[in-house]
Order: C-alpha cells, then sequence, then structure tokens
C-alpha cells in the first residue's frame, strides 16, 4: 500500500523481474482498477524483463474513495511510486518507463511531463482534451447535449476541484516531455476517445515519439487486437528509450 502526499491510500502492486532491464508503472483507466492490467503487465514482465507496479487510482479498486481528479492529485500517487522505486534496493537505479490505458494513458503524459525520471512514456487511447472528453462522455451516455447543460456539469467540476482543466490536457502539456520519448498508440473504430484525440496528442508532441493507429481496435482494445506485435512494439519501444542518453 501506497501513501499519496493528501494521505490517501493507494493499492498497488509490485510485480518483480528477477534480473529486470527497466520498472514501468502501469496506470488503468476511468473506472477501471489494477486487476484489468494485469494481462499486458505480464506479457510485457515476460518479453522485456521489467518489473511493473500497477496501482489503482484514488476513487477506484481497493484505494481510498477520494474523489477521482484526471491527474490534477493522481500524479500524487505517481510521485508516491517513483519514491518507492528510489527506496527499494532492487528498483534503484533502473531506468523508469510509464504505461497507460484511457484516462491513465493521460495521466501518464502529465506525469512525463512533471517528473524527468519517466525516461520513456506509452500512452494507449488517450485523450487530448479534458474537458471535449467529459463532454462527449456526457452525451454517449447519458445523452446530454455539451451547450448548455453539459458545459454546465464541467463548470461544475472544474469549481469543485479549483482547477480548469485545461492544465490537465495531456496536448498542452505532451511538448515538456522532450527530449524524453513519447508513443502514442490508438483504436480506429475508438468512439469513446476518437483516433483523432490520439493523432492531436502525437502532433504536439516532440521527437522523439512513435504513432501506432490500430484499425480494427475499439476503445482500449489495441493490446487484445494485435497482441504478439504490440508488445514487440511496445518492448523494443522501452528498451530503445532506456538505452538512449537522456
Amino acid at each position: 500500500m501506497l501513501s499519496a502526499a493528501d494521505g490517501t491510500p493507494i493499492s498497488a502492486w509490485l510485480i518483480r523481474h528477477p534480473h529486470p532491464a527497466g520498472f514501468l508503472l502501469m496506470f488503468h483507466g476511468f473506472g477501471a482498477f489494477k486487476a484489468d492490467l494485469l494481462d499486458v503487465a505480464g506479457a510485457l514482465h515476460r518479453a522485456g524483463r521489467f518489473s511493473a507496479l500497477l496501482l489503482d487510482f484514488r476513487g477506484h479498486g481497493q484505494s481510498g474513495r477520494s474523489a477521482v481528479t484526471f491527474g490534477l492529485r493522481e500524479l500524487q500517487e505517481v510521485q508516491a511510486a517513483l519514491d518507492l522505486a528510489e527506496q527499494d534496493p532492487a528498483l534503484k537505479g533502473l531506468p523508469v518507463g510509464c504505461w497507460g490505458v484511457s484516462m491513465g494513458g493521460a495521466i501518464a503524459l502529465l506525469a512525463a511531463a512533471r517528473f524527468p525520471r519517466i525516461l520513456a512514456t506509452v500512452a494507449d487511447s488517450a485523450y487530448a482534451d479534458v474537458s471535449k472528453t467529459i463532454a462527449a462522455a456526457l452525451a454517449l451516455t447519458y445523452h446530454i447535449p455539451r451547450f448548455p447543460l453539459g458545459q454546465f456539469v464541467i463548470w461544475a467540476m472544474e469549481l469543485r476541484l479549483w482547477c480548469r482543466f485545461s492544465r490537465l490536457d495531456p496536448v498542452q502539456a505532451v511538448g515538456k516531455v522532450a527530449p524524453r520519448a513519447v508513443f502514442l498508440i490508438h483504436g480506429g473504430r475508438d468512439v469513446t476517445i476518437p483516433p483523432a484525440e490520439g493523432l492531436a496528442v502525437y502532433q504536439a508532441a516532440r521527437e522523439p515519439k512513435r504513432w501506432w493507429l490500430i484499425p480494427e481496435a475499439e476503445h482500449a482494445s489495441c493490446f487484445y487486437e494485435r497482441t504478439e506485435e504490440y508488445v514487440q512494439k511496445v518492448t523494443e519501444f522501452f528498451r530503445d528509450a532506456f538505452l538512449r542518453p537522456s
């Protein structure tokens, strides 16, 4: 169990490799939890010889019931995970990468922009714009139009968090990650977060960067549509980034 700076307890699983080539922080999407990451974590653990930390963000799984803040306070959890890597003798000194899906991919990009310790980031099915994504979810799930009702919901959420969502937009943060590497992956049939969102983040990123569109994949299903190729590409990305001089 980790503890965020504000005291929120964060449930996490540490998967150790006996001879690790790196350490991956792995982040789930909105409404999901760390157990949903076991398939991809296990595949990367075996293929890439990576140790990995899977955590439940606040408001999810077995972590504290704090409100979801789309990265505003979740970065405290990332800081706690990085502190663990510094304090654990088996992890200390290992190159650190970050992998996230959906909201977890967006938070991974925010974390990479904040913490230079993260050398490489994979964002799968991530959004570019928080407000746009919330508005689309309200329309898709509850048939609430963006104007005026959807916008009132967004303003209320911003007021509760005392934060403009534009501060949490990956499309604004990703340019700060370079010269560390980013890899954006998206499904061509994603209607939850359309591929244009991922492409916008890719276009805003600076080199080194990679983009991979999987035409047949729906939201957060890229790993399952192209499992072998996915594991190969992501493993190679992290290995290349870890070997690149920082």
